[in-house]
């Protein structure tokens, strides 16, 4: 191996493209992988994203944002010729979509890690093509044990088709780089590189970050100055790029034929969940909701201490340093077109993550991943050269040692693969669909609102309720399910559910929200009913206390009246925000002696997980329930009563306010 001139046109060597071992390798590699994810598949109904692909799917509607409309389109087809034959349900139809996808993306990324792997050569070499092709097969097989990208080959989901066409798009760019007919820049692999990434557009957006790698790839791969003989070319390919995003006119196409998203809410009223107006639907096509999930340097500086253990996790440290010296032997290489390629493609994809806190942020790094595995290719190729040519004039030693360590790097990755295909499998996962059946076992009333406080956890009725036709007369609701006031958490969406004048069930128990709401005895599903809000009167004592700069303490009530000791003493405060909280506040009631000493306390946090007081609105009142043992032995009273909030930090715990009163004379 040579090095590459490094001039302003930077032309590679004459170089093979394809060869047919280079398909067999990657048929063979995307079969069996695809074939462990194929197992591994969840069955039918899943919660969350996934259950609302699987539904949205099958009746060509629309998911969350940003649409996936290539994906939606391809999983339509596909639950559908399914179904037709009896193979599966349409929820185990998309499930089966994404191991299938899976297993094409495997096959892509063999192909593009023996590209980028044969470009530290210049020569036609027999035996030095299959220790690449050897090299690019152990990497893609790595890749395919990313815990991660594995996961998400086992559930419907819309990373494995991202994966398929960010593989799909840097081979061909190394392709088109090696395509001596390229004619300075115009080959039909130009044009498929271009028709490639379009799509990527019409699927996941996070595929705008590679054009400007791409288009300074071009660029420089071809000699900038070549490319103003070609502005016709330019133009073409910039509407060649543009026309999949015509897959997005699926979305106001089947805006007014999506039914889940008009919500049956009161007689003659329901909720509109999607804004249809020609601007909500460019909104939603861009995803600007997410918007408010991309924060500033400061929390994408403190992810970046995060990125060496994500790393780690999913490449193994082994394979964190080959990625690490596959990219500096690139370097070293002076491969520079090819190290700015994968490297800024790379940087690109890692930085925009940083920025973004979604709660699935995991799932983004799936192309970097892939980036990472590639540079593998390059280090495990390179490691093969070196020994062959060290060993140059040793005989067999110097064709076997080097062919024995790359079935090495094959050996262990698809070893890893079988033996961990039973911890990864999701094919007896039915959590979902056990969970819904008790629910609805439990048979709610008719046109009962069902709430939970994860929208994941609801998912699977509207799955049930728009395939199966089950129980279309529930209303399962749950916080952000619209974008205003009404819905912000848990809290507000009882309320809204209260005011709608239905039966208004929560779907498991939710323990200190009875802060907000009166809650029945849960059954043995979980379903738990709300018989009304926790406040429908006025405390026994009025108090209007100030506990620090945002809560009051409106008033109070005690039971008994007179406490005395040896007796339990029920204490209801009644707390009211001035402005939403910061934190989630500790309440604690003590009961002092005539002479300030501490005779019982209790401390808790108000709201516990589910309602605590960082979710509190202004204008809303919460019932805090406390209970006090006075001791037998305690000083009799009269007594008073100390109440007040702190919060717990790292250095200790910060008092927030307090307020005394006094109680009447007890015995």
């Amino acid at each position: 191996m040579t090095s590459e001139t490094a001039g302003a046109v930077n032309r590679p060597p004459q170089q093979r493209l394809v060869t047919r071992n280079d398909w067999l390798v990657a048929a063979a590699a995307g079969l069996v992988v695809g074939l462990v994810y194929l197992r591994g598949a969840a069955p039918g109904v899943l919660p969350g994203d996934s259950g609302e692909f699987q539904f949205a799917a099958w009746l060509a509607g629309l998911p969350h944002p940003t649409g996936y409309p290539l994906y939606m389109l391809l999983g339509w087809a596909w639950s559908h010729l399914l179904v037709a034959f009896g193979w599966t349900s349409p929820a185990g139809a998309m499930n089966l979509l994404s191991a299938l996808l899976g297993g094409l993306a495997i096959a892509l990324a063999t192909l593009f890690f023996i590209a980028l792997a044969e470009t530290l050569s210049e020569e036609e070499d027999a035996e030095a093509g299959w220790l690449v092709r050897g090299a690019g097969l152990a990497a893609a097989m790595l890749f395919a044990c990313t815990p991660t990208f594995w996961s998400q080959a086992l559930i419907a989901e819309v990373y494995t088709l991202h994966a398929a066409l960010v593989a799909c798009v840097l081979w061909l760019a190394l392709l088109w780089r090696n395509d001596q007919r390229r004619r300075d820049g115009v080959s039909p692999l130009f044009w498929a590189l271009v028709l490639v990434a379009g799509l990527g557009l019409a699927h996941h957006r996070t595929t705008v970050l590679l054009l400007p790698v791409l288009v300074v790839f071009l660029w420089r791969a071809a000699g900038g100055a070549h490319w103003r003989n070609h502005w016709r070319a330019a133009l073409a390919a910039s509407g060649l790029l543009l026309l999949p995003l015509l897959f997005y006119l699926y979305v106001p196409l089947r805006a007014g034929h999506t039914p889940w998203l008009d919500l049956a809410w009161r007689p003659g009223q329901s909720l509109d969940l999607l804004d249809r107006s020609p601007r909500g639907l460019v909104s939603y096509m861009l995803g600007r909701g997410f918007s408010g999930e991309l924060r500033g340097l400061g929390y994408a500086l403190s992810q970046v201490f995060v990125l060496p253990a994500r790393l780690g996790n999913e490449l193994t440290w082994i394979g964190v340093a080959l990625a690490a010296a596959g990219a500096l032997i690139l370097a070293a290489r002076r491969r520079w077109i090819v190290l700015w390629l994968t490297g800024a493609s790379f940087i690109a994809l890692v930085a925009f993550n940083l920025f973004y806190a979604i709660g699935d942020i995991a799932v983004f790094y799936i192309p970097a991943w892939l980036i990472a595995c590639g540079w593998i290719a390059v280090a495990v190729a390179w490691l093969a050269d070196w020994l062959a040519r060290g060993l140059a004039g040793h005989g067999q030693l110097a064709h076997w040692l080097p062919a024995g360590v790359i079935l090495v790097f094959i050996v262990l990755p698809l070893l890893l693969l079988t033996t961990q295909a039973a911890g990864q499998s999701r094919s007896r996962d039915t959590a979902a669909a056990d969970s819904w059946s008790a629910l609805l076992a439990a048979d709610p009333p008719t046109d009962a609102v069902l709430i939970s406080n994860d929208r994941d956890e609801m998912i699977p009725l509207w799955y049930l309720q728009q395939v199966d036709g089950i129980r279309p007369d529930l209303a399962g609701v749950f916080p952000r399910l619209l974008p205003d006031v009404g819905w912000t958490n848990i809290g507000r969406a009882v309320d809204s559910a209260a005011a709608a004048g239905r039966p208004v069930y929560l779907i498991k128990p939710m323990p200190g929200l009875e802060i907000k709401a009166q809650l029945g005895a849960a059954d043995a599903s979980g379903l738990t009913p709300v018989l009304g809000l926790s406040v429908d009167g006025s405390p026994q004592v009025s108090a209007d206390a100030m506990i620090g700069d945002t809560m009051t303490l409106t008033g109070f009530s005690v039971s008994p009246a007179a406490p005395a000791t040896g007796e339990t003493l029920a204490v209801e405060l009644f707390w009211q925000p001035l402005q939403p909280p910061l934190a989630d506040y500790t309440s604690y009631v003590q009961l002092l002696a005539a002479d300030g000493s501490k005779v019982a306390q209790s401390d808790h946090q108000p709201g516990g997980v589910y309602y605590p007081s960082s979710m509190w609105l202004p204008g809303e009142t919460l019932l805090d329930r406390h209970e006090l043992a006075i001791p037998a032995d305690a000083p009799p009273g009269p007594y008073q009563l100390l109440a007040g909030l702190y919060r717990l930090t790292e250095t200790g715990i910060e008092p927030v306010g307090q307020a005394t009163f006094d109680l009447a004379a007890g015995h």
